[in-house]
């Protein structure tokens, strides 16, 4: 787009700042964003669905905005956690990996995800990593010991500032214990291994690259230095999101490498997060099976992003209620618009919507005017009014990716 794009009322809450702040994207018109993709070692959970599905909630109101939306997210098929699986499976690494890639895939479409431009698998961006770990050596910023590569965290001055934490405090919850690294807060970007599957050729020895430098690679290969929107769940915060800073504005000296970064609060059952480890993740293809993705996404936007939830079966079949009642008021409008109806713009209808929507995603506030909306369109008498309403109800099923009329995207 051209640079007298005007950028909307829109307020997102950046971590780095902890504030709202105005939306402005580094090009005018345009919009680079990122997001953290799962490792594909068994089927997205709830968990996982609630993230990915805010972030298609963003990339849809921007596009609706006018925004060029480039929308990239990374399928880390590279980690101990496959290789372990696929170990139990009796089974290679690779195969589990595509395995469960092409079930990622099925699983974002089933939840009406579309809206990503690109799925990026990390295995494909080896040889980029290698090439970054061999800069950050050259330049100071990392050390090799016995074949294995660690970021040096003292030649980064920033690291913490984005979980707002000093070294001092990162220390207390140090990672990667190891008697060979020079600091406790120093973490791998190249790992030797013994395992063979899987595992790269590299000037340090045979290995596989670290998890943090491994979406490093992806974002720099597609945006470069510098990009508008990080997102991902905030447990993602510390280490691997400070890993990202570190590695990227190191390589290419540009502060900051990400100008909003944000993150959706987690799914928590029984007061626990989410989680397979844990043994209480309910997979997203249980949840769709029985209740469909319409449902599961008001239930998701139900809760604001940035509010921790307690996933309740009692309260999706809640929402399923408060979905058929939506469908049916729905239907009721499409019923009663007169094919001659006058069309009338919609936006001073929308406005309590859009201003939901700009006051950093409050998505519940957002539901809640639908639904009122809904009442109003389904009771009133007016033919020129219900269309308003219909057009009205068009935009919001579509940014919400909620089917309320037939078959919209």
């Amino acid at each position: 787009m051209a640079s007298y794009f005007k950028p909307p009322d829109l307020k997102l809450f950046n971590t780095m700042s902890m504030q709202k702040e105005p939306f402005n994207t580094i090009v005018p018109g345009k919009v680079t964003m990122f997001v953290c993709g799962p490792t594909v070692q068994s089927y997205l959970h709830v968990g996982h669905a609630r993230t990915y599905n805010f972030y298609d909630i963003v990339a849809r109101y921007l596009s609706h905005l006018g925004y060029e939306v480039n929308f990239l997210m990374n399928v880390t098929d590279i980690d101990d956690k496959i290789t372990q699986t696929a170990r139990e499976e009796g089974t290679e690494p690779m195969r589990l990996a595509e395995r469960y890639t092409k079930a990622f895939l099925e699983d974002m479409e089933s939840l009406k995800i579309y809206t990503v431009t690109k799925y990026e698998r990390v295995s494909n961006y080896v040889q980029e990593t290698i090439s970054e770990v061999a800069s950050l050596i050259r330049s100071g910023h990392a050390y090799v010991v016995d074949g294995m590569v660690y970021f040096d965290t003292s030649k980064f001055p920033d690291f913490g500032k984005l979980s707002h934490q000093t070294p001092s405090q990162l220390s207390l919850v140090p990672l990667e214990l190891s008697l060979k690294k020079k600091h406790l807060l120093d973490f791998a970007v190249w790992r030797s291994v013994e395992l063979v599957q899987g595992r790269w050729d590299s000037p340090w020895g045979r290995g596989s690259p670290g998890w943090h430098i491994q979406d490093t690679a992806v974002t720099m290969t597609n945006f470069g230095a510098q990009y508008d929107i990080h997102g991902g769940a905030y447990d993602l915060i510390y280490p691997h999101h400070e890993a990202e800073i570190a590695q990227v504005e190191s390589l290419t000296g540009v502060k900051p490498s990400v100008k909003y970064w944000v993150h959706t609060s987690l799914v928590n059952t029984t007061g626990s997060k989410m989680s397979k480890s844990a043994g209480n993740a309910l997979t997203l293809r249980e949840v769709l099976k029985e209740y469909g993705p319409d449902t599961l996404r008001l239930y998701l936007l139900s809760y604001h992003y940035r509010q921790d939830m307690e996933f309740e079966e009692k309260g999706l079949k809640q929402m399923h209620g408060v979905y058929t009642r939506m469908k049916a008021d729905a239907n009721t409008i499409e019923e009663r618009r007169a094919t001659k109806a006058r069309r009338r713009d919609s936006g001073k209808v929308l406005a309590p919507f859009y201003a939901c929507l700009n006051d950093d995603f409050d998505t519940p506030g957002a539901i809640a005017f639908i639904r009122k909306l809904l009442e109003d369109g389904a009771t009133e008498k007016d033919q020129n009014q219900v269309e308003l309403y219909y057009e009205a109800l068009r935009i919001t099923s579509n940014i919400l990716g909620v089917n309320i009329f037939g078959r919209f995207r």
